[in-house]
């Protein structure tokens, strides 16, 4: 081509290439403007529900005498230890006899039955059998106060002392509070002549902290074998938060529409003992060492899924503007909102199937070879993970052919209930009635609940208790100084009793 033309040709094609450029330019500008627009859009529409609930005024109560009555539950010993030993059977026969003098309504006027040897079913009748029954819980069983912790307490954790307008000890918070609480209410309402159109059972365990087996586990069973279907129950699980979520300045009523599976494993490494002059290239502590910190290093993937993703989806609108925009906006920042969750403590526990080494064992003397070493790793499970996906990862993480792994203890996570049903909205309305300064939102409890055993007979099961807890106060339960604030207990009972009405009547 000739020199003239091959520059007027390479001039023509540079200006094509120009107009290119600012086409593209162009186009990323408006595409990035519409971005930003639809994130604007969202962030903005992004606005609070109007709620349309009022506050229910309700009849006062004696607050000094239900928290004595509290208190006298408080000082009975009901400790559950472990799950090979014997229940405090003296114990709970004085725990029986203190409802059955304290509440002579309940007693009289209610079915009772006690199953598994001391827990505790009541039944309701409700004037129409074609309703489906609700079903409201609690157990009677506390943990022990951890040894060498006594003289921490300001009042002692049997004490059932009445000091600073609380009630202090253990099952003021868990959960006590919870069988107290609803029996109180129901007296009242037996005394004020109600009766209910739905039949309401009240289910009262005394091994939840053991696992259930003997006391909710025997009570769900005894209802199916019976054809009972209940429209819901209603469990300890979650409270009323003030504080701990960022950029929300007002307390939130948090229900639990799921809780998390528990899963226990023993890992044991096995290699040839002897002397510790002579040691072979890895030692069983060794190998139990590299398995801890393989699955340490390999945690679990993180995901947001319901029910903590639609937490986030109903406190959004009252979050701050970033935290807002992000959450409005999750189709396209969900890896963002994940990944920052996944580094907090509790909000990671929300996210994840958690992985906790909790025991390490293995030697007896500094100069002995040990022929085996072992570890306990405790998970809790995210809805929709199995223990045997657990077990998977566990097995391919490690990767160690003398590491052997054995099930301790382990159940499932319980199903997502529904938030969309009357069920849900019969609950939530109670809240907004008894406590008309919270939210109210759903959520994931991340400890465990006798819920859990009452999946076959229930349609839904929720998990919510309203006590009122600041930052402070979630070290208590199972803690140093289990207390609680008599004017919060007095809503708690008018909480059941609201919630009766409601359901029942």
């Amino acid at each position: 081509m000739h020199p003239a033309r091959k520059a007027k040709a390479v001039k023509k094609s540079g200006g094509r290439n120009k107009i290119m450029i600012r086409k593209t330019l162009l186009l990323v500008v408006i595409l990035l403007l519409a971005l930003i627009g639809v994130i604007a859009y969202k962030t903005f529409t992004n606005k609070p529900a109007e709620v349309t609930v009022s506050a229910a005024e309700m009849p006062p109560i004696d607050a000094l005498a239900a928290a004595e009555r509290l208190a006298k539950a408080v000082r009975i010993r009901t400790i559950s230890t472990g799950r090979d030993d014997p229940p405090a059977s003296a114990e709970f026969d004085r725990l029986h006899q203190l409802i059955n003098t304290a509440y002579p309504q309940v007693a009289e006027r209610l079915k009772r039955e006690v199953i598994g040897g001391y827990s505790l079913l009541y039944t309701w009748e409700g004037s129409d059998p074609t309703l489906p029954p609700i079903l409201l819980m609690g157990h009677m069983d506390v943990v022990p106060v951890e040894p060498g912790t006594e003289d921490d307490w300001q009042q002692d954790a049997f004490s059932g002392a009445i000091e600073d307008g609380m009630v202090w000890g253990r099952g003021t918070l868990d959960d006590k509070v919870s069988v107290f609480a609803i029996l109180e209410a129901a007296e009242h309402l037996l005394t004020d002549g109600f009766k209910p159109t739905r039949t309401i059972y009240f289910a009262f365990g005394h091994d939840e902290e053991i696992g259930g087996e003997k006391g909710a586990a025997q009570i769900a069973a005894l209802l199916k074998k019976r054809g009972v279907n209940l429209a819901f129950t209603l469990d300890e699980g979650m409270v009323i938060v003030s504080g701990l979520m960022p950029g929300i300045d007002k307390p939130i009523a948090f229900i639990a529409l799921a809780e998390k599976g528990y899963l226990t494993l023993q890992l044991t490494a096995a290699t040839t003992g002897g002397h510790s002059s002579i040691p072979p290239r890895t030692t069983a502590i060794g190998k139990i060492a590299r398995a801890i910190t393989r699955l340490e290093e390999n945690r679990l993937p993180a995901t947001l899924q319901s029910p903590a993703s639609d937490m986030f989806d109903t406190l959004s609108p009252h979050m701050s503007l970033p935290l807002r925009a992000i959450i409005s906006n999750r189709w396209l920042l969900d890896p963002l909102l994940v990944r920052e969750l996944g580094k907090g403590g509790a909000t990671n526990a929300m996210v994840r199937t958690t992985t906790a080494v909790t025991i390490a064992e293995g030697g007896t003397k500094d100069n002995v070879l040990p022929s085996t070493a072992m570890a306990t790793v405790n998970f809790r499970l995210l809805p929709g993970t199995s223990i045997q996906d657990v077990i998977d990862h566990v097995t391919k993480v490690i990767d160690d052919a003398d590491v052997t792994i054995d099930i301790k203890q382990g159940n499932e996570p319980s199903r997502v209930s529904s938030r969309e049903g009357d069920s849900y909205r019969l609950i939530e309305t109670t809240i907004r009635e008894t406590f008309p300064d919270v939210l109210v939102s759903p959520g994931l409890m991340l400890a465990g609940s006798d819920s859990k055993h009452y999946e076959e007979v229930a349609e839904n099961n929720y998990r919510f208790l309203p006590m009122r807890f600041g930052p402070e106060d979630l070290a208590r339960v199972h803690g140093t100084n289990e207390r609680i604030v008599i004017d919060n207990y007095v809503e708690i009972i008018q909480f059941y009793r609201r919630l009766m009405e409601n359901s029942g009547g």
